[in-house]
């Protein structure tokens, strides 16, 4: 089964499960936006361990993205903002938001600023939410003159 595909049905799985809105909900919402924020101020700073510490340590993204932080730091001058969180729902093991991610290069630079669509999962590990895995559902590309984009 793709990754994708795997994605999508504990999607599906986790809103044919999720409660109905509520405070508790809301509280939720709140705490797993502020995991999101607290991993992009990190990543801002160029902080991999603070960046790390938002990610559930037996996620499959875990050791990947632990590994590519130093390059990235190293090669991108980038700054990662938070642009749209709508949280979806939870069971009694994950919960699911989709998330929009603005990344910006300094200007002059090659890198082409863009904004990512995601759904991402997140788990408790020790009582405290974490990300646990994400799926990109697309990617906007800034339109500069004399940029090739990459085409969607």
């Amino acid at each position: 089964m793709t990754r994708t595909v795997w994605v999508a049905v504990q999607v599906a799985a986790l809103l044919g499960r999720a409660a109905a809105a509520g405070a508790t909900d809301d509280k939720l919402a709140a705490t797993l936006r502020g995991v999101v924020q607290d991993n992009l101020r990190a990543y801002d700073a160029e902080d991999a361990d603070g960046a790390m510490r938002s990610v559930h340590t037996r996620s499959p993204q875990y050791e990947p993205t632990r590994a590519a932080l130093p390059e990235q730091f190293q090669d991108l001058d980038v700054t990662a903002k938070l642009t749209d969180f709508r949280y979806m729902g939870h069971d009694d093991e994950f919960a699911v938001a989709r998330v929009k991610i603005q990344v910006e290069g300094p200007s002059g630079s090659v890198f082409v600023n863009n904004t990512t669509d995601d759904i991402v999962l997140f788990h408790q590990e020790g009582g405290i939410w974490k990300l646990w895995t994400n799926e990109v559902l697309g990617v906007d590309f800034e339109q500069r003159i004399g940029v090739v984009v990459p085409p969607k």
